[in-house]
């Protein structure tokens, strides 16, 4: 199980690495998204094949994934995530589970164990929903790398660069005043390449970019 984490731990991991604390609600925003998958485990419920029904009962014995095709579904698991219970009325209201070898399953019981319609054993509680440690992982860059000001768009960006330009040739013009040739996109290309170890065609291809973004906008 150290694969595996509840969704309660989860929350804590997340937590620690977080300024602000977060709450199974951050999950379920995830889940809604389909940005993270959930699974169901409790050891030993038996499980019936859906597009095999001659093949034997199985047992939950690992963590299964819950299928979200089912938006009714998906809607009963992440409201589950919110601490509100989801109860089925009947065996074919709970939710589709899928092994790793894509067999589509959904939980059964013996008909003297059956449990009441609107019982909460048809679906998986809170405490039964886990996360695969490494997806959580996968999506720490995504929920923490990210700042909270809005990226430059790329002509923006270009323009910068361009007044950047305009200021290193201004500098070099009277740090070399003496000079015969005047400073040019080739003179800041190979001063930018000496300084940044950057190819020069490259860096050539960023300014004259930026050179003509500016002779658009002007």
């Amino acid at each position: 199980m150290r694969r595996w984490l509840s969704v309660q731990q989860a929350v804590d991991h997340l937590s620690a690495l977080s300024e602000d604390p977060l709450t199974s609600d951050d999950l379920a925003r995830l889940a809604e998204d389909h940005t993270l998958d959930l699974y169901w485990y409790r050891p030993g419920q038996q499980l019936a094949y859906i597009d095999r029904p001659g093949k034997p009962k199985t047992e939950l014995s690992e963590p299964l994934r819950l299928c979200p095709e089912q938006s009714s579904d998906w809607r009963a698991i992440v409201g589950i995530l919110r601490q509100r219970p989801a109860l089925p009325a009947e065996e074919n209201d709970t939710p589709t589970l899928q092994d790793g070898n894509g067999n589509r399953l959904r939980i059964t019981f013996d008909f003297s164990r059956r449990p009441e319609p609107f019982s909460g054993l048809w679906y998986p509680n809170y405490a039964e929903l886990v996360v695969k440690r490494q997806d959580l992982e996968r999506l720490e860059n995504h929920l923490f790398s990210s700042d909270d000001e809005p990226a430059l768009a790329p002509h923006l960006l270009l323009d910068v660069i361009w007044q950047l330009e305009q200021i290193a040739m201004e500098n070099g013009d009277s740090n070399e005043a003496g000079a015969e040739s005047p400073h040019d996109l080739d003179w800041l290309t190979h001063q930018l390449s000496d300084r940044t170890k950057l190819d020069p065609n490259l860096l050539g291809k960023v300014l004259n970019a930026a050179e003509r973004q500016h002779a658009l906008q002007h």
